[in-house]
C-alpha cells in the first residue's frame, strides 16, 4: 500500500465509509446500514451507525441479546450453577475483547506515530498535523476503553446490564419452564415419587 492509497483510504474514512473488524460483521452483531429510499428509488439516503472504529466490538458485544440467550439457555439446562457458569463466561469474552480491541488501537497508534515522525522529517507539516489529529482521537477511544473497563470492573451498571439481562432471561426461562409443566400436569413432586 502507498503512502497516498494510506491517505486516500483514511479519507474516505471520513467522508462516512464505515470499516467495521471481521469479527462484527461475521457475527452479525453491528447494526446495519438503513436505507431510505425517496420516490422513485433513485435517491438513497445512508445512515451509519458506530465510529468505525475497534471500540464498535465492545459495543456490539453489550448490546448482544443476553436476554434471549438466557432464557434459551433455562429451557436447555435449569441448573442456576449452569448460569452462573454462563454468567462467567460473558464476562470471561468481554475481557478478552478489551484485550483484542486494546491491542489493535496499540498497533494503529504505533503505525501512526512512525508516519508522523517520518513525514515531520520530510517537512510535510499539513500532513503531520492530519495525524496528529488522527492520533489524539484514537487516544481518546483508548481512555474511553480504559474508562469502559474500570467501570465494567466496578459493576458499574451500564456495563453490567448484559449480565443482568441474561440474569432476567434465565429465570424467565425457568419461569416458562414451570409454567409448561403445570400445564401438562407434570409437576416435580409427581416426577419424584415417580422415581421412588
Amino acid at each position: 500500500m502507498s503512502l497516498f492509497d494510506y491517505f486516500r483510504k483514511r479519507q474516505e474514512l471520513s467522508v462516512g465509509a464505515p470499516v467495521m473488524t471481521e469479527e462484527i460483521v461475521e457475527n452479525g452483531n453491528r447494526e446495519t446500514d438503513e436505507m431510505e429510499s425517496a420516490g422513485n428509488g433513485s435517491s438513497a439516503v445512508l445512515i451509519n451507525y458506530g465510529t468505525g472504529m475497534p471500540i464498535d466490538l465492545i459495543y456490539s458485544f453489550l448490546k448482544e441479546d443476553y436476554e434471549t440467550k438466557g432464557y434459551d439457555d433455562a429451557l436447555s439446562n435449569p441448573d442456576v450453577s449452569y448460569k452462573e457458569m454462563n454468567k462467567s463466561m460473558i464476562r470471561s469474552n468481554l475481557e478478552i475483547k478489551f484485550r483484542q480491541v486494546k491491542l489493535k488501537y496499540t498497533d494503529n497508534l504505533r503505525n501512526l506515530d512512525f508516519h508522523i515522525k517520518s513525514r515531520s522529517e520530510a517537512g510535510l507539516v499539513d500532513l503531520v498535523k492530519q495525524l496528529e489529529m488522527e492520533k489524539e482521537m484514537l487516544l481518546q477511544h483508548v481512555e474511553e476503553l480504559d474508562r469502559m473497563e474500570r467501570d465494567f470492573q466496578g459493576n458499574v451498571p451500564y456495563m453490567t446490564g448484559m449480565l443482568l439481562s441474561y440474569e432476567r432471561g434465565f429465570l424467565k426461562g425457568l419461569g416458562a419452564l414451570s409454567l409448561e409443566q403445570i400445564k401438562f400436569g407434570v409437576s416435580p413432586l409427581t416426577q419424584i415419587k415417580k422415581e421412588d
